[in-house]
């Protein structure tokens, strides 16, 4: 590679050029990483490097990991304190070595970088033999989780990409990198001329299991939510590869968002499935249900008309009725809206399930999935509301609480595609801003048993899966900017770590405290009668993380402590569990 980008010196100031740069380097292999906003998939990284805390005086970096699959270059970083927004709001760059020769690309701190990124403008500068020029994210294939404010991070670049390859002359095989924050008071990792060092080996990444659309039993309640852009559905051009993906994925509930004709939407999906009966709910702005179960009722739940509810006739199913809450929020830079209107729905919530204050009656313990486009692209605060009840602005709103039947927090329910470890639900690569998740799944695990969820992307598909399902490989590019989210509600009694057989109900109490916590929780178990059990962690996806104990245990009161120190933030159940015998309670770990 020619050297005429060599001596583009940085406005910055650069340290430490005429001193030997101090390289850091890391012994890789490979790992499936799902960018999808959680971190429990890089516990397994090696740490590349961890900065100091307290040497950044605006932002503070922390840890560093990087690894890689047979498609992307994968890298995490963190903070010390504080959150960050890594589309928006802040002056953070990504330069990479490409070639790891630091005579080419752009001189910084002891690296020659083909690639500076700044995440807070969504662009970059690729540096080439032939120059300079600007980019932005699809240039990359960008992927960044989460897309709420953070205090860590996760990113994946295409290693295909004309940067990575230096437009096809090359495959990446080794390269350095350096994350910095532009002056003053900014922070750089690392600390020492020559950037961090990476290598991608030559071992074989385990593909991702392939999702089949099918439900896991034919009884459950499918639910799609699905953001049709611009009522898509009506449009004689994309309306084809939406009713491909309607029939792929033959939904019980469809719950659409930017649709204003319920009355024309319920015709072409009652042509769609000719042998079913469906009903549909007033239109609430772009707001609807369609349903196959009857629409016993439905109403308005905020003053700007972005959330509305509607109560299915699930009774014979679910031996309760099923309510549906849609919404829409206030898009893009509009935060503070956004933050009004999840506070009003909160304090709607709460006054209905806690006083029966509400639009029309509801049942105690009525099962409740809330769903939409909720545009969450800025403060994490607004899943929190809606997730644990807390609400900013009390003065207008009232007290928070626990937005769960049984005082506990919902879900926040986290899925991928189903043949890619992507988490993203938008996508648009003409845009400056990378794919997101905007779409959400909310729902009671205190009522609901999950089945199968997933988000449907065509263009990840492969041929076969396509043509088994009648699909093309761009039906859901398009369709919409969107990609529909799918969450099946489980009816098999034995589904779910949430699942408690009825009896015997004397013999254990499972209870902890505090719940939420940071990081330790004492969990009490009160036994009746000397048995052998077992007591262990899951996470949400129902994975073992720990098993506290297991053997024969005397009865009376029994003490333990879980630590979660090295987990992520999130929900995880404890389960008490004999051979005739379930008691699961839910925990939140806040850090």
């Amino acid at each position: 590679m020619c050297n005429s980008s060599k001596g583009i010196s940085h406005s910055w100031g650069l340290i430490g050029f005429l001193v030997s740069p101090f390289l850091y380097s890391i012994l890789m292999a490979g790992h499936p990483i799902n960018i999808d906003g959680q971190f429990q998939d890089w516990e397994n990284v090696t740490l590349a490097y961890s900065d100091m805390a307290g040497d950044g005086m605006s932002a503070d970096f922390a840890d560093v990991k990087i690894t890689y699959d047979q498609e992307f270059l994968f890298i995490y970083f963190s903070f010390h304190n504080g959150e960050y927004l890594m589309q928006d709001w802040n002056a953070f760059h990504l330069y990479i070595d490409v070639d790891n020769d630091s005579s080419t690309g752009l001189d910084y701190n002891g690296i020659g970088a083909e690639l500076d990124w700044t995440f807070g403008q969504r662009e970059g500068v690729f540096y080439s033999n032939v120059g300079s020029m600007g980019i932005w994210q699809n240039d990359l294939t960008l992927r960044i989780g989460p897309t709420i404010t953070s205090s860590e991070f996760e990113i994946a670049i295409a290693r295909n990409s004309d940067i990575m390859t230096l437009n096809g002359s090359q495959v990446l095989v080794e390269g350095r990198i350096v994350i910095a924050e532009a002056p003053p008071n900014s922070d750089i990792v690392p600390n020492e001329p020559g950037g961090i060092s990476f290598n991608i080996g030559e071992d074989t990444i385990p593909l991702p299991e392939p999702i089949s659309l099918e439900r896991r039993h034919e009884d459950d309640i499918r639910i799609v939510t699905y953001n049709t852009l611009w009522n898509g559905i009506l449009e004689e051009d994309r309306q084809p590869s939406f009713q491909r993906i309607f029939q792929a994925l033959d939904p019980d509930v469809i719950v659409l968002q930017e649709h204003t004709d319920w009355n024309e939407i319920q015709t072409i999906v009652q042509s769609w499935f000719p042998q079913e009966t469906w009903y549909a709910s007033w239109t609430y702005s772009d707001l609807v249900v369609l349903s196959r179960f009857p629409i016993l009722s439905d109403a308005n739940l905020s003053s700007s008309e972005r959330t509305m509810c509607a109560l299915l006739d699930t009774e014979a199913e679910m031996e309760k009725n099923l309510l549906i809450i849609n919404s829409h929020l206030s898009c893009c830079g509009n935060n503070e809206g956004r933050q009004q209107q999840v506070d009003e729905f909160a304090s709607v919530w709460r006054n209905w399930i806690t006083s029966g204050n509400g639009p029309f009656e509801l049942e105690d313990e009525t099962p409740f999935v809330h769903v939409g486009d909720f545009n969450f692209v800025g403060y994490r605060q607004q899943v929190e509301t809606i997730r644990i009840g807390d609400i900013e602005n009390e003065e207008d709103y009232g007290n928070d609480f626990l937005p769960d039947w049984d005082s506990t927090n919902i879900v926040d329910l986290f899925s991928r595609h189903t043949h890619k470890r992507m988490g993203y639900t938008w996508r648009s690569d003409g845009s400056s801003y990378n794919p997101g998740k905007l779409d959400y799944v909310f729902y009671s695990d205190a009522t609901i048993d999950t089945g199968k969820h997933f988000i449907v992307n065509t263009l990840a598909m492969d041929s076969t899966s396509l043509s088994d399902y009648g699909l093309e490989w761009d039906d859901t590019q398009e369709a919409s900017d969107h990609l529909p989210r799918i969450f099946d509600i489980s009816l098999d009694p034995n589904v779910g770590i949430d699942n408690e057989n009825p009896f015997p109900s004397q013999f254990a109490i499972l209870t902890n405290y505090p719940n939420p916590f940071n990081p330790i929780t004492t969990v009490n178990i009160m036994v009746e009668t000397q048995k052998a059990l077992s007591l262990q962690i899951f996470d949400i996806n129902g994975h073992l993380v720990n098993t506290l104990f297991e053997g024969d245990i005397e009865s009376g009161n029994h003490v333990f402590q879980w630590d979660g120190s090295h987990f992520s933030s999130g929900v995880y159940f404890i389960r008490l569990s004999t051979s005739d015998f379930v008691k699961t309670r839910k925990m939140i770990l806040l850090k």
